[in-house]
């Protein structure tokens, strides 16, 4: 599998049973925050494709949950796209009746979201994935490296957050 990163380095990844390989021996921090990221997404998308959703379907079906009666233009700004391109994906867990889409009656170009009865129990099975993601990694570190890392993280996120402008 070949793996675009930043439009313009290609990072060849194949996946094996316990772990990545990687052309590089000697990684970065950067390359390491890489490939576990990849790491993760792979195991979250795995784990979703089993309750027979994709990885926006399952960010989108949260985001719902913890945004209750929230508008489709709250789920585009989520994912940063277009009020328009997420049409389709709420249309297709509607059908599935994962979600229900209501129009108000005061403004007929908008819709309420919320989740249906069928829809909440698949939420609290795509909240356990991400609990057991979690459960991971608080499994290999103590408590004094999870706190650390956190905060040495989170600052590497604000000052690329203010250099990126994102």
């Amino acid at each position: 599998m070949q793996i675009q990163v930043f439009n313009f380095i290609v990072v060849n990844v194949a996946f094996k049973k316990g772990g990545i390989f990687t052309l590089s021996n000697n990684p970065s921090v950067a390359h390491l925050i890489h490939i576990l990221d990849i790491q993760q997404t792979h195991f979250v998308h795995q784990k979703l494709k089993l309750l027979h959703l994709n990885s926006t379907q399952g960010q989108v079906m949260s985001f719902i949950a913890h945004n209750p009666n929230c508008k489709q233009r709250d789920v585009a700004t989520y994912l940063n796209k277009q009020e328009a391109s997420v049409t389709n994906l709420l249309k297709n867990l509607a059908e599935r009746k994962l979600i229900y889409r209501k129009i108000p009656n005061n403004n007929g170009r908008t819709k309420i979201l919320s989740l249906t009865d069928q829809g909440k129990q698949l939420v609290t099975k795509i909240d356990l994935v991400f609990k057991q993601l979690q459960q991971q990694v608080d499994q290999t570190l103590t408590q004094d490296e999870l706190t650390k890392l956190f905060q040495l993280l989170k600052k590497v996120q604000s000052a690329n957050s203010e250099r990126m402008d994102i």
